[in-house]
């Protein structure tokens, strides 16, 4: 049976733990978290263990639970507690889902996580909390490909008129050269970026409705869509918002704009890029020589990419409920279509 003195230093180490781990979440450490065990405190005297014992009810308890209530949903700081010796042992650091931070200390409210899908990984560290999840990734990934892609074409397009003796001049072609090769890149890894985008919000989509729901009512090929990853993606961008919405039609269908261009338009040329072959069968795709595609990706191309998956996203989220006419993770966009990256950081 615990003494009346371990019991007054459990209560003072749950506290001050509580309270480390609430300021690493907040940022506002500056290195690794303080140790905090009982042994430490057993062997203080009585009064500084009084004095431990007198910051839980100067207001400091009070404090910690309005800090748990607006950023956990809950008043109580026992699982921040918890979590200080997990922390502690990975030296202040730790990355885990976000469900199983859910468990631990509390569902994390919006304000926290700024539009973060419930699939998204928790990274803990001195920097504070912060959360990462495919499309976070992704779109920044589309984002400074297309700015960088429509950067260079500026670049490229003042060499234009340059007389031919000038521009064959052996550092004028090099430099040319080089400004053309990052633009090819940028125009490729932007599209490129646009699929696995899409793929993975309609993924996400799919993911967190067979996670929060039973779906074993559902159809097999209904479940299927939501987990096996077998079907096409121009299928799940049409099936998925219609078994999540519980609607017999969805935001897209494969024979209308957005989706019909992203299709017959769009698709081959990511085809061309991911699965590049030297072998010519235009009569399996559509009549166009595959590989042709991987030389003739235009910015023009890339530009309509961009909009077209910015408008697939905007469609099945508004579709589905969310808030505004797309995803908090997608950067804002200035008239000339370039992305306000630094706003989404």
């Amino acid at each position: 049976m615990k003494s009346g003195r371990e019991r007054e230093v459990n209560a003072i180490v749950a506290h001050e733990r509580a309270v480390e781990v609430a300021n690493l979440l907040l940022g506002k450490l500056n290195g690794p978290m303080r140790r905090i065990f009982p042994e430490e405190y057993l062997s203080l005297p009585r009064n500084q263990l009084r004095f431990g014992k007198a910051s839980l009810r100067n207001g400091r308890a009070e404090e910690l639970e309005g800090f748990c209530q607006r950023n956990f949903g809950t008043d109580d700081s026992s699982g921040l507690a918890r979590l200080y010796e997990k922390l502690f042992a990975c030296g202040s650091q730790l990355r885990l889902p976000l469900k199983e931070l859910a468990v631990l200390i509390g569902q994390p409210q919006e304000g926290v996580l700024r539009g973060a899908p419930r699939h998204s990984t928790i990274s803990i560290s001195p920097w504070g909390l912060q959360t990462e999840y495919p499309e976070m990734h992704l779109v920044r990934d589309m984002a400074v490909a297309f700015n960088s892609a429509v950067a260079l074409d500026v670049e490229i397009r003042r060499q234009e008129g340059m007389p031919w003796v000038k521009a064959k001049q052996a550092a004028i072609k090099k430099q040319m050269a080089q400004l053309n090769t990052r633009a090819s890149f940028y125009r490729r890894m932007c599209l490129l970026s646009c699929f696995n985008l899409v793929e993975a919000y309609i993924n996400g989509i799919a993911w967190e409705f067979a996670d929060r729901h039973d779906i074993s009512d559902l159809s097999k090929n209904k479940q299927d869509l939501l987990t096996s990853g077998q079907a096409s993606i121009l299928e799940k961008l049409v099936k998925v918002p219609e078994i999540v919405a519980d609607r017999s039609s969805g935001p897209l269908t494969q024979d209308k704009d957005p989706l019909k261009t992203f299709k017959e338009i769009i698709k081959p040329f990511r085809d061309s890029i991911v699965h590049a072959s030297p072998f010519s069968a235009p009569m399996r795709f559509g009549g166009y020589d595959k590989l042709s595609k991987v030389y003739e990706l235009t910015l023009a191309t890339m530009r309509s990419t961009v909009d077209l998956t910015v408008e697939i996203v905007g469609r099945i989220h508004q579709f589905l409920g969310g808030d505004g006419v797309c995803p908090q993770w997608l950067p804002p966009r200035s008239a000339d279509g370039m992305f306000d990256i630094e706003t989404s950081l």
